[in-house]
């Protein structure tokens, strides 16, 4: 009889058809080896294929609910649950339908499921272990530090950026929608912060520089070198002079006053739907406006100084 190492291994192979090793040590009892662990890999592949669907509802709905069983186990097969707890399944479902239909007119499965998962994960987040930051917080830095600020952001929080309208195709295909919609994939992308607030998950969409600026300092860069980032991805000149302001009178701008408009607000399912600033296209960027935005939207949780000298490592 093999070790109960041995015994568990053979059992997980038998259940992805990799092996039926296992066969032989499964007592019958009136009920053949094969149908016996037939059970169990049904409850497997039954189990994925619903946890996967709970995830991404508007992908299951888009291709149809037989195509996406078929995904659904072609992805089980090419990634399969090291855990018995299913809830993260989804993370590599969107880079794997990216592979899958790379060139193809469903190219766009992957920047929606990207969206669904994000959405998911803001659900999910832990809240934040501190309170968010005010205004105040910068009252104790000294403004030579200005552009070596980094922030910390609210754990339920994402970046999606895609070429195509992904929220309007996720707001089509909500249960309560219309389904009669018409939607252009080329009318124009989206650049999506998902945040869950008390109330709600939102979709905000952000201009192209906003969201270049957001997404940098949410993956710990320097608040100048995040400004760089925005000026990276303004399309005209006007952008560009925008962001030659120092990081110092982004700060002093952000403390000198409110965001003077309230974004409309249009509910969706269990999500609230923001086109925030002038327009989610605009190509002016102003430093001090993104980041009293970055307040306004409460998600900054901690900021310090960056020390060059301490983030390097150690030396011998």
């Amino acid at each position: 009889m093999p070790a109960l190492r041995e015994l568990q291994l053979a059992f997980v192979a038998a259940m992805f058809g990799e092996s039926d090793e296992v066969s032989a040590h499964v007592r019958e009892n009136g009920m053949s080896a094969e149908a016996r662990l037939g059970i169990y890999q049904n409850n497997l592949r039954e189990g994925f294929i619903k946890a996967l669907a709970l995830g991404f509802p508007v992908i299951e709905r888009l291709s149809g609910t037989d195509y996406f069983r078929q995904l659904a186990l072609e992805f089980l097969g090419a990634h399969p649950s090291r855990s018995g707890n299913l809830h993260h399944i989804g993370a590599p479902f969107a880079p794997f339908l990216a592979r899958k239909f790379e060139g193809t007119q469903y190219a766009y499965f992957a920047d929606v499921a990207a969206l669904e998962w994000a959405y998911e994960e803001a659900q999910l987040a832990a809240d934040a272990d501190t309170d968010v930051l005010s205004a105040e917080a910068f009252a104790g830095v000294a403004s030579e530090d200005y552009e070596r600020l980094t922030f910390e952001f609210h754990p339920a929080c994402r970046f999606v950026q895609s070429r195509y309208p992904i929220v309007k195709i996720w707001r089509a295909n909500q249960p309560d929608a219309s389904g009669d919609e018409v939607i252009d994939l080329a009318s124009g992308g989206d650049n999506v912060l998902v945040l869950r607030t008390p109330e709600c998950v939102e979709f905000h969409s952000l201009p192209a520089a906003s969201f270049a600026f957001f997404e940098a300092l949410a993956r710990g860069e320097t608040l100048g070198s995040a400004v760089d980032s925005a000026a990276g991805s303004a399309v005209e000149s006007a952008a560009e002079s925008a962001v030659d302001s120092a990081a110092g009178s982004a700060v002093d701008s952000a403390l000198g006053s409110a965001v003077g408009s309230t974004p409309d607000c249009v509910p969706a399912a269990a999500c609230a739907h923001r086109t925030d600033g002038a327009s989610a296209n605009e190509t002016a960027f102003d430093p001090g406006a993104a980041l009293r935005h970055l307040l306004e939207l409460r998600i900054l949780t901690a900021l310090r100084v960056f020390d060059a000298l301490r983030s390097q490592p150690d030396a011998e």
